[in-house]
């Protein structure tokens, strides 16, 4: 039986049932995602890395990732996922690494540049804030849905070039959480959903006020720990550097080859890339939040003089 899914813009047909997705109603899909326990993953990789945490063997045309007592995913041409689970394993591990990494490598297939990024919407432009893990992305952004913005997507957010201004295609609405930042932020953290044994986070499923359509950007900004606030524009060559290493493939530790690279080069030509500095402090999300707004605040006014 086929369960038909919207995310990514993009319209899913599904053997394995994916919550996190919004259910839809499509006779036509532009993803294929199928769970086949018959397979033998050694027929896609060599026995010698099955002791490996994990590995991945990556192209634009086909792609295999390896997590170990988890799962062999294939990803074919941006349309087709095949999932190789290991005997026993949870549906919920397996949907961990499918919505999140698995889907951004076939977004990389489909040609958008893939940002490790969370983004909220604030006046309708969508404000991305990317970091390395545990830099605080989904922490940033959800300290924004508590004060009644929307959420457009957590650590995958795709960038299109198909017109101007740039957009950010929303993911689906999930949002991970810590239990200290569900605490600081309200958040009732055992009532959140369960993600992954491996993974101390719980996902926070915001019922109302998710966006579906893209959205035009209007501020990037890289996550710094520092001692003081602040927030200053990265020069265009190190912006460049920014997004290149903040974004799918290069986080895989794989080469994107030239047209990734030059999506970077060209996302950091069309907006000043800013780098957001501040205290790795939870309890001061209030004061971040008050300062992004204002600095947004200032371009919507600079925009309409």
């Amino acid at each position: 039986m086929l369960l038909s899914y919207f995310a990514y813009g993009l319209s899913i047909h599904s053997t394995i049932a994916i919550p996190e997705f919004i259910e839809a109603q499509s006779k036509n899909s532009d993803v294929k995602i199928d769970f086949q326990k018959n397979l033998n993953p050694l027929d896609y990789i060599p026995d010698t890395v099955i002791n490996e945490p994990w590995c991945l063997w990556l192209t634009k045309e086909k792609t295999i990732l390896y997590i170990k007592d988890t799962a062999t995913f294939l990803v074919e041409n941006g349309q087709e996922i095949t999932i190789i689970p290991v005997s026993r394993v949870g549906e919920a591990e397996l949907r961990f690494y499918l919505v999140g990494t698995v889907m951004s490598i076939l977004l990389y297939q489909r040609g958008l540049l893939v940002l490790h990024a969370s983004a909220v919407n604030i006046n309708n432009h969508a404000v991305a804030f990317l970091g390395i893990s545990g830099e605080g992305k989904s922490s940033t952004a959800a300290a924004f849905l508590t004060h009644g913005y929307n959420l457009i997507t957590d650590d995958v957010a795709p960038v299109s070039f198909e017109q101007k201004p740039l957009t950010i295609i929303p993911s689906f609405p999930q949002i991970k959480l810590g239990q200290k930042t569900a605490d600081i932020l309200g958040y009732n953290f055992e009532s959140l959903y369960f993600i992954n044994p491996s993974n101390e986070k719980r996902g926070y499923r915001p019922r109302q006020g998710f966006d579906f359509a893209p959205l035009p950007i209007k501020r990037i900004y890289v996550l710094n720990t520092a001692s003081e606030f602040s927030i200053e524009p990265i020069r265009p060559s190190e912006a460049v550097t920014e997004m290149y290493r903040h974004s799918r493939p290069t986080t895989l530790y794989h080469f994107g080859g030239e047209s990734h690279f030059f999506q970077c080069v060209n996302l950091a030509k069309e907006y000043t890339i800013y780098r957001l500095n501040r205290p790795r402090n939870l309890e001061l999300l209030p004061k971040l939040l008050e300062m992004v707004e204002a600095d947004i605040a200032s371009i919507l006014q600079t925009t309409t003089v």
